[in-house]
């Protein structure tokens, strides 16, 4: 495990990092931007890159019908390898968060630049024949194993996976996500396995780092709507909570083909319908978002399905923020849509640099 004092300055999270150790300017890299060519070792780790983050998310249930949702994300920071691992007993009413922070050793934590295999101890994630994932973690909910097969094909952000967070040099990452993907697996606990069933989503994300000048957080938000399309939107938030002119999102269809987003352009609509408070951190976070695209004839609430599923990861990467399993209804081109739903939100409990307390 990191001595805390070695990374008590850094904000990191499955979409965005700031990295700002002792005594050092925030993490930059001579890396520029440069467009996605090809699929083949999208997937691998690129050392490269300053920084770079595996990222799953999904919705299952077990054989009674009970709905859980999981996150399970592996962070990199050059030879830091970090890692979060969240579980939503939706009909318990229970979230829970694990967390671990390690050096990149060979059996310890690392990730290959050969294949898909990133892992931290015990939590894992790797390549399985015919495009599948074999991802494990163990938490306090048990050891969570699951088979992800992906259902659509990969799809870039941006333009040409760039996607840009700004106008600095540093303000973009490179953007690749699956946006469906069957899931089959298991929850152990106390030697009894529970079998679950649903749909994930994955992302990848690498870049030099930074958060843009003026920017207080982001909302992020993945739906998979019940017409068989995803959207993906991230409103980078200002500092009076307008969206910066860098926000945009991808919208994908039932056949898999993607188109981006701008905010502007598509008519992105984000209004917070009500707030929840954490009695831990004293952030009030939205509890529920209307989420409208104009061009995409899209009007939907994306509800929660537990209020309190904020992280405050102090073992590990120093942040506190929400993401949780949401519901979606609302209407697509005049039609009923519904669908489910993660969101990300991040600077709600300040700017959240740890290390020098809540920034203004």
């Amino acid at each position: 495990m990191l001595p805390a004092g070695r990374f008590a300055r850094f904000l990191v999270s499955g979409f965005w990092l700031l990295v700002v150790l002792p005594n050092q300017k925030p993490v930059t890299s001579n890396q520029k931007p440069a467009p996605i060519s090809s699929t083949k070792g999208l997937f691998f780790s690129h050392p490269d890159s300053a920084l770079e983050w595996f990222y799953w998310t999904g919705h299952l249930a077990d054989s009674r019908g009970r709905a859980y949702g999981f996150q399970v994300t592996f962070f990199r920071l050059r030879d830091f390898h970090l890692a979060h691992f969240a579980w939503s007993d939706v009909a318990g009413k229970r979230f829970t968060f694990d967390e671990k922070a390690h050096l990149g050793l060979p059996g310890i934590a690392g990730a290959s630049d050969e294949r898909l295999d990133v892992y931290n101890e015990d939590w894992r994630a790797i390549e399985q024949p015919g495009g599948k994932v074999l991802l494990e973690a163990r938490g306090e909910p048990g050891t969570l194993t699951l088979t992800l097969t992906p259902s659509k094909p990969l799809v870039f952000h941006g333009e040409n996976g760039i996607s840009r967070k700004g106008p600095g040099p540093d303000d973009f990452s490179h953007y690749a996500s699956i946006t469906r993907l069957s899931a089959a697996g298991s929850l152990t606990a106390g030697g009894v396995s529970r079998a679950l069933h649903g749909e994930a989503w994955f992302d990848h994300e690498w870049g030099p780092g930074g958060l843009p000048e003026g920017v207080a957080g982001w909302d992020w938000f993945a739906l998979q709507l019940s017409d068989g399309s995803e959207l993906m939107l991230y409103r980078m938030r200002l500092s009076d909570g307008s969206a910066s002119p860098f926000s945009a999102g991808t919208f994908v269809d039932p056949d898999g083909r993607a188109r981006p987003l701008s905010f502007r352009d598509s008519g992105v609509s984000l209004a917070p319908r009500s707030t929840w408070t954490s009695p831990r951190s004293g952030a009030r976070y939205p509890a529920a978002w209307s989420v409208a695209v104009r061009s995409l004839g899209l009007d939907v609430t994306v509800t929660p399905l537990l209020a309190d599923q904020e992280l405050l990861t102090a073992k590990s990467t120093g942040v506190t923020y929400w993401e949780g399993a949401c519901a979606v209804d609302g209407r697509r081109e005049g039609r009923p849509v519904g669908g489910r739903a993660y969101v990300e939100m991040t600077g709600y409990a300040g700017r959240d640099v740890p290390g020098l307390g809540r920034q203004p």
